[in-house]
């Protein structure tokens, strides 16, 4: 599992505008809850066939959401979300 620490450092390059305020979630957390280990839900939702809005859910080891956040998809910066994604389905291999 990775930090909410991490977890907001990634949403930043995934959010360079702060639209989720990222700063500010970062800076209302203690210590002990940016150590917290946390799980991301990304869901894409659709209209037309198009993807319209991103959700994103941080939770932790029992299932609750600690944050949730909600995009306009063009809030994001979506080449980077998509290569997140990309690394995360398919981990480069080792050694190659």
């Amino acid at each position: 599992m990775t930090t909410l620490r991490d977890w907001l450092d990634r949403l930043e390059e995934f959010d360079p505008d702060d639209w989720g305020e990222i700063s500010k979630l970062r800076a209302t957390s203690s210590e002990a809850a940016l150590d917290t280990e946390l799980e991301a839900e990304i869901t894409f939702r659709t209209e037309a066939g198009t993807v319209d809005r991103v959700a994103i859910r941080l939770i932790d080891e029992s299932d609750q959401a600690v944050i949730e956040l909600e995009y306009d998809i063009l809030q994001l910066d979506s080449v980077v979300l998509a290569e997140f994604i990309q690394e995360a389905a398919f981990p480069p291999e080792e050694g190659v």
